[in-house]
């Protein structure tokens, strides 16, 4: 198999056994390697969403006794990056297979602020417990 050939199947195995249907019914089996790979690039946004979430439940839990406006602002916004961490891996998972199957370009990144975001809130967190006094 040459790089980028497309996988053939006996009576049409790979049709209609797998979801979702929107991306798996449309266009030509990739090579494995390139869907494997996709999954893994999705699979990395989804690490980064649990890892946000970990940084929000820590924030929330070190301000436990003495709650503060900013810690609560701080784990919330995290909370919110993580999501939007997840929402963005499954587009850009949909669209980069779809992009595979239907042989045509792998779609642009356009998410680069959401790391800006994320950096900046990770940032203010560390900034919010250096300053904090002990008591």
């Amino acid at each position: 198999m040459a790089d980028n050939d497309v996988m053939e199947f006996e009576d049409g195995a790979a049709r209609g056994s797998r979801s979702p249907h929107g991306v798996y019914d449309v266009g030509t089996e990739p090579d494995p390697l390139y869907s494997l790979a996709n999954e893994r690039t999705y699979l990395s946004w989804l690490r980064l969403a649990v890892t946000l979430l970990a940084a929000a439940v820590a924030i929330d839990r070190l301000f436990l006794e003495h709650p503060w406006f900013g810690s609560e602002i701080l784990a919330l916004g995290l909370v919110v990056v993580a999501l939007g961490a997840c929402g963005l891996g499954v587009r850009r998972w949909w669209a980069a297979e779809l992009a595979l199957r239907l042989r045509r370009p792998l779609p642009g990144f356009g998410a680069p602020l959401l790391g800006a975001v994320a950096a900046a809130l990770v940032a203010g967190g560390v900034v919010v417990l250096v300053l904090t006094p002990r008591g």
